[in-house]
C-alpha cells in the first residue's frame, strides 16, 4: 500500500510539474506571439505606403524593393504564427480563424502585385491589405482582452504595437489621399478617428508601464514623448490645406513606429523567460 501511495504521489508531482512547464511555455508563447503579430499588423500599413509611393513614382528609400521584401516578411511571418498553434485550445485562444482570413488577404494582394502598382488597382490592394490587418487585429485583441485581460505585460505589448500600427495607418491614409483616393477611403473621417484614438492608446501604454521597474518606466516615457512630438506633425497636417509631402509622411510615420516598437520590446523583456 505504501509503495502504491508513493507511486501515485510521484505521478501527481510529475503531472503538476508538466502542467507548470506547459503553462510557462504557453505564457512565453503569448508574449512573443503578441509582439510578432503586432509587428506584422503594423507592416500591413507600411506596405500600403510603399505601394502608394511606387504608384506615384516616388523613389524615396527605394519603395519598390521595400514593397517586395515587406510582403514576403508579412507572408512568412503570418504562416509562422499559424503554424505555432498546435492544439484546439491554442487555435481558439489565438483565433486561428481570423489569421486564416488574414492569409486570404495576402493571397489577394500577391495577385495584384503581379502587375505594377497603379491607380486602377490601388483600392483593391488597400482592401486586400486591410483584410490582413483586420485578421491580425482580431486575433491580437481576442488574445489580449478575452484570454489575458489582467496581464500587464500583455497589455503593454498590445498597446505599444497598436501605436505603431496607428502611425503607419496615418501615413497610408495621407499617401493614398495624395494619390487621389481620399474620398474612396473616407480619409477625412478615418483621420479624425485616429486623431482621437491615438492619445487614448498613449494613455493605455502609460498605465501599463506603471508596473514596470522605475528605469524602464522612464525609458518608456521618454519614447512616448518622442511619439507625441512626431504625432503633432500629423495633427497639424490634418488641419492644413496645403499639399502633403509624401517623403515627410513616410518618414514621420516610420519614426513613430520605431519608437513604439522599442516600447513593445521593453515590455517583452519583462516577460518570464522560457526554461
Amino acid at each position: 500500500m505504501l509503495k502504491l501511495r508513493k507511486a501515485l504521489y510521484s505521478g501527481l508531482v510529475l503531472i503538476l510539474l508538466n502542467t507548470m512547464v506547459w503553462a510557462g511555455e504557453s505564457s512565453v508563447h503569448v508574449y512573443s506571439f503578441l509582439h510578432k503579430g503586432g509587428e506584422l499588423r503594423m507592416l500591413t500599413m507600411r506596405v500600403l505606403q510603399e505601394y502608394a509611393m511606387v504608384g506615384m513614382k516616388n523613389h524615396y528609400k527605394n519603395p519598390q524593393e521595400a514593397l517586395q521584401k515587406d510582403m514576403q516578411t508579412l507572408e512568412d511571418g503570418l504562416q509562422m504564427l499559424i503554424e505555432s498553434l498546435k492544439d484546439d485550445e491554442s487555435k481558439e485562444d489565438f483565433s486561428q480563424a481570423s489569421l486564416l482570413k488574414a492569409q486570404q488577404g495576402i493571397q489577394e494582394a500577391k495577385k495584384l502585385l503581379g502587375q505594377a502598382p497603379s491607380e486602377r488597382s490601388a483600392m483593391e490592394f488597400w482592401k486586400a491589405l486591410d483584410q490582413v490587418r483586420d485578421g491580425l487585429n482580431r486575433s491580437l485583441v481576442h488574445l489580449s482582452q478575452m484570454v489575458y485581460p489582467d496581464d500587464d505585460v500583455v497589455q503593454g505589448i498590445m498597446y505599444a504595437n497598436r501605436l505603431s500600427t496607428i502611425a503607419q495607418r496615418f501615413g497610408a491614409l495621407y499617401l493614398y489621399k495624395v494619390w487621389g483616393f481620399g474620398e474612396e477611403l473616407h480619409a477625412k473621417e478615418q483621420l479624425a478617428f485616429l486623431n482621437q484614438f491615438f492619445p487614448d492608446t498613449i494613455e493605455n501604454v502609460q498605465e501599463s508601464a506603471e508596473e514596470l521597474p522605475e528605469k524602464e518606466q522612464k525609458e518608456v516615457q521618454k519614447l512616448l514623448d518622442g511619439v507625441k512630438r512626431n504625432l503633432s506633425f500629423f495633427a497639424i497636417m490634418g488641419k492644413s490645406s496645403r499639399r502633403f509631402v509624401p517623403t515627410l509622411i513616410y518618414s514621420k510615420s516610420e519614426k513613430i513606429a520605431n519608437s513604439a516598437g522599442k516600447i513593445a520590446e521593453i515590455f517583452e523583456k519583462q516577460a518570464p523567460k522560457e526554461e
